[in-house]
């Protein structure tokens, strides 16, 4: 019985069952962590969900980016410019329904504590502890799945507040740690607050005041390791802390998976897309 974590699949079906071949998973035995953003970009979104849907308590799949896309589609939430995304195959369904109310039910960060894990999509902002990470991620779980759900999305359409601050409202929190948990690349060193412009990897990033999220000390990284996807230009890295695992699929780059093991090791696997 092993655990798997796969970076961000968006629609590559075709890639996603030649790396499923590849680490020779078992649905009946073997428990994949999927880091969000199933879909978009890619050519076989419908496929992808149905399959994880069918893998049931088998896949435990964070929401992506790209994954909120998607629910802003299915409910034309305004302002999101949802006609420049490709799910068309998932939005006619006979069962778009069904697929959406799965996705409104996933988790926005996963924690393993007896295996010292916590996967999330894009990052942990690093003033936050435990506590306030599930807090936050149960926030936005609870509005995802609730009547609210297209009026919650709506607010999402924001890079503001770009600080943490804890006098901030709830609908400013939320916004803040969504766009953390899905959108996080680089924080500016004076102050921690959120930088969305640039994506590039840091081994090219000339700019003195931005560093990645992962670069700031956190207590958090005395607890758990950091499973991530989201940032392809990053691709694969671990450090004692995290591991990314978005190494590009969707740009004909791979597709990576790692096998987790004791003592926050792993065993890294990869095709080419």
């Amino acid at each position: 019985m092993s655990t798997y974590a796969i970076g961000d699949i968006q629609g590559c079906y075709k890639e996603f069952k030649k790396l499923l071949k590849e680490i020779k998973f078992n649905k009946n035995k073997d428990t994949l962590w999927l880091a969000g953003d199933l879909v978009n970009r890619g050519p076989n979104s419908l496929d992808v969900i149905k399959y994880i849907m069918d893998l049931d308590s088998k896949a435990i799949s964070v929401l992506g980016n790209h994954d909120f896309y998607l629910l802003a589609s299915y409910f034309k939430a305004a302002p999101w410019p949802y006609q420049k995304n490709n799910f068309e195959d998932i939005l006619s369904n006979k069962n778009c329904d069904e697929i959406i109310n799965w996705l409104r039910h996933r988790k926005i960060v996963f924690e393993d504590s007896k295996l010292g894990y916590i996967l999330v999509h894009a990052g942990i902002y690093p003033k936050w502890g435990i506590k306030e990470i599930l807090s936050m991620a149960s926030l936005i779980e609870e509005k995802l799945r609730g009547e609210e759900c297209k009026d919650f999305i709506e607010t999402l359409w924001s890079n503001n507040p770009l600080t943490w601050n804890k006098n901030l409202s709830i609908k400013e929190k939320m916004v803040f740690s969504t766009n953390v948990f899905t959108r996080m690349r680089y924080l500016r060193k004076e102050n921690l607050s959120l930088e969305f412009e640039t994506k590039i990897c840091p081994d090219d990033n000339k700019s003195d005041s931005i560093l990645p999220w992962y670069d700031f000390d956190s207590d958090i990284y005395n607890r758990y390791k950091i499973i991530t996807g989201h940032w392809s230009t990053l691709g694969f890295k671990e450090t004692k802390n995290v591991i990314s695992i978005d190494t590009g699929c969707v740009w004909k780059n791979k597709l990576t998976a790692i096998k987790i093991l004791k003592n926050r090791k792993v065993v890294k696997y990869d095709i080419q897309c």
